[in-house]
């Protein structure tokens, strides 16, 4: 008996001590208490559909604040198709918003940043899974599921409701810390460094680098790098 009741309140020191860790952080601690009046993402839809918008579900996910302070343990996911991340709170899940104060997590094992990027002459903001996070020349993918039209039935063919698919991740990179440039050739690539047009050449078509291909493209930056 007396040995159940010291595990019990060992337990709950140790409970205690864990929750006052995870509300460290003023920042943190407002956002938590006040996520009942952020827009719901239950994870449910209208319609009828096959496939999933989520990518990385994790009971021990890691949100990483501006100040670099970190809270773990988390249940979060990747909401793909809306580009939002998403965390658990007793039996809801919420949007974390785009916001400064969030600018990193990690979902079993997959490090994300929110970035600015350019697309059509534009600058977006949108989560980045990160590959190369270095200063000189950084390497981010950015993940694609879309949701194709459902299909009525049709003389010997069954209706088909919409699905969530994946198509080929978008390549980004960024030189000295800028906004985010997609690369889907050599030719993007080498207009975009600011150095060592002839050096990266010969690397590309001795090493035959692949754009479409995440290692391929992974070692190029690295060799970039290496040159500085």
């Amino acid at each position: 008996m007396r040995i159940l009741l010291l595990f019990t309140i060992i337990c709950s020191v140790c409970c205690l001590s864990k929750s006052q860790d995870f509300y460290g952080s003023p920042e943190f601690n407002n956002f938590w208490q006040n996520l009942d009046n952020l827009k719901i993402r239950n994870g449910e839809t209208a319609i009828n559909y096959n496939g999933s918008p989520y990518l990385f579900e994790t009971d021990q996910g890691k949100l990483i604040l501006a100040d670099e302070q970190s809270f773990e343990g988390l249940t979060m996911r990747y909401n793909v198709y809306n580009d939002e991340m998403e965390i658990k709170k007793g039996d809801q899940y919420y949007s974390i918003p785009k916001e400064k104060l969030f600018p990193s997590m990690v979902l079993d094992g997959h490090h994300f940043a929110l970035k600015v990027y350019v697309d059509s002459n534009k600058k977006q903001i949108a989560y980045f899974e990160e590959f190369v996070n270095d200063s000189l020349c950084g390497f981010f993918i950015k993940h694609n599921i879309f949701l194709s039209e459902p299909e009525e039935s049709r003389p010997y063919k069954d209706a088909k409701p919409a699905e969530f698919k994946s198509k080929m991740p978008g390549f980004y990179i960024a030189f000295n810390k800028d906004v985010l440039h997609e690369v889907k050739t050599k030719k993007d690539f080498l207009e975009l460094a600011p150095a060592h047009q002839e050096e990266l050449a010969a690397y590309i078509k001795k090493h035959k680098t692949k754009f479409k291909k995440t290692d391929s493209v992974k070692r190029l930056v690295e060799y970039y790098n290496s040159l500085q």
